[in-house]
């Protein structure tokens, strides 16, 4: 939740200039990567909650949006090396970036034929992933270091039959 704070708090001072950041998607990556199926739905269920109550969405909207990526995640990741931070970079661009696209349609559906607004959505677009790149290594080795910290097996049991 730290991760959602200071974004909200980047987010008030960018205001100004009508710009905004959605840095949500490596707050689902790390627990479908490596969390077994129950605690998963526990984490990504509160985390979905949490942003619902967050930020100015429709309740329930971010929660699903939440457990629908994390079951595709969940379902293929035997398929990413989640021990170095390349695969779940690039899966918390992927998932930022649905994320991104998704809002947009869902909450501006008037506007999304307007040229002002896809240049203003591809500057959101373009700044968001430009922090990710910054702020995701920094978040996913933060976790990391929880895990190691609270002594939790970072090797799942119940990898999905592919």
């Amino acid at each position: 939740m730290t991760l959602l704070y200071v974004t909200l708090i980047v987010n008030s001072a960018l205001s100004i200039w009508s710009i905004y950041m959605l840095l949500l998607g490596p707050m689902i990556v790390f627990p479908a990567l490596y969390l077994r199926h129950r605690h998963y739905l526990i984490c990504s269920l509160c985390t979905g909650l949490w942003c619902d109550a967050a930020l100015p969405s429709p309740y329930g909207f971010f929660t699903i949006l939440f457990l629908i990526t994390g079951a595709c995640i969940f379902q293929l990741r035997i398929r990413f090396r989640a021990e170095q931070n390349y695969h779940p970079i690039l899966l918390s661009h992927g998932v930022n970036f649905f994320f991104i696209i998704t809002v947009s349609i869902y909450l501006t559906t008037s506007h999304l034929f307007n040229v002002r607004f896809l240049i203003h959505l591809l500057v959101i677009a373009a700044i968001s992933h430009f922090m990710l790149l910054v702020v995701a290594p920094w978040f996913f080795n933060f976790q990391r270091m929880l895990f190691t910290l609270f002594h939790l097996d970072t090797d799942p049991d119940d990898y999905p039959v592919v």
